[in-house]
């Protein structure tokens, strides 16, 4: 080990408060042979884009193709083992990690139809808050993870619906829980100075992630890595940190990279939050978008809410109509 020269960076793009414990870890172990395996631990609840750059490497050959850049699920991961090109030579190594959450180039359904937030039989009138109005709303992000992670954002869109303290929260969409904040009072007691907002973030299959709030305190009823089915009750709605009252907030967003100078995100990239045109299920208008100040009724077709339950036909014949 003594002729092991080690420098490790970490660059985090994570709430701090929201997690305890390092989102991705990467070590590595020797083996018999003196071979330096690398593997990778994402204690997240989500899958990251890790990038592993080498600004040293001394008789030393790896079985992967450097700087290493792939997909890490959550768990333990096995990514490249580094060995010695000449036995009798020292061995040395620098390198860097980054990392961000998400997919490399996502394939998101920007067209799947949401249940509205709230409960099923339940009306509220509904605002657009996107690129267009931030001069309207006060506030150019929806509060929460994403602004906290990412400063760039693209096509920005969040609906907001009018509610009563302690309505309930219900998932638009199936999922996994990633992200639940529900410590801060300031939403429910109208402070407009609140840094954040409560919220909970939920994983889709397509690595986009849907973002509630805004949450009553201490109000969640679903912790991260819990999987929650469209439909289900997730939390209860409290105030408003711009003196509006209370509101359900909802929005979708992936990651998107560009090429270019770093910035934030991932090495020699630049990355950005892309959010999507919402399209909803609603009572009487089946689905569509949602016009700014208009008033809908929540409901819940089991039809919607199963439809990601489903697999493919494969058998010859006519495939069933898939629900969008």
């Amino acid at each position: 080990m003594k002729n092991l020269f080690l420098i490790i960076s970490f660059f985090f793009f994570h709430d701090t408060s929201v997690f305890s414990q390092r989102i991705i870890e990467v070590n590595y172990v020797q083996d018999s042979k003196g071979n330096y395996n690398f593997y990778c631990r994402n204690n997240g609840y989500c899958n990251y884009i890790l990038e592993i750059s080498f600004t040293s490497l001394e008789n030393t050959k790896s079985d992967h193709a450097l700087p290493y850049r792939g997909i890490v699920k959550p768990g333990v991961n096995q990514l490249f083992k580094l060995s010695k090109e000449n036995a009798d030579n020292p061995f040395q190594f620098k390198y860097a990690v980054n990392y961000t959450k998400g997919c490399i180039n996502p394939k998101v359904d920007i067209n799947f139809t949401y249940l509205l937030p709230i409960a099923a039989g339940k009306g509220a009138q509904a605002y657009v808050m996107d690129s267009a109005r931030k001069s309207d709303t006060g506030n150019p992000s929806s509060g929460g993870s994403p602004q906290q992670v990412l400063s760039a954002t693209k096509n920005w869109y969040v609906i907001r619906l009018k509610m009563k303290p302690g309505d309930t929260l219900y998932a638009a969409r199936r999922g996994v829980v990633t992200e639940v904040d529900d410590k801060s009072n300031l939403n429910d007691s109208g402070v407009a100075s609140a840094g954040s907002e409560n919220y909970i973030e939920i994983n889709h299959t397509d690595c986009s992630f849907g973002h509630y709030g805004i949450l009553k305190k201490s109000s969640a009823f679903v912790k991260p890595g819990q999987f929650v089915e469209a439909g289900q009750s997730i939390g209860l709605v409290g105030g408003d940190r711009y003196g509006r009252g209370s509101e359900a907030r909802f929005s979708v967003y992936y990651n998107v990279e560009e090429e270019g100078t770093p910035a934030i995100g991932i090495a020699g990239r630049k990355v950005y939050w892309e959010y999507v045109p919402l399209i909803f299920w609603t009572k009487d208008n089946g689905k569509g978008s949602l016009k700014h100040g208009g008033v809908y009724t929540s409901e819940h077709p089991l039809a919607i809410i199963i439809r990601e339950t489903k697999k493919p036909e494969t058998k010859k014949g006519k495939p069933k109509r898939k629900l969008r």
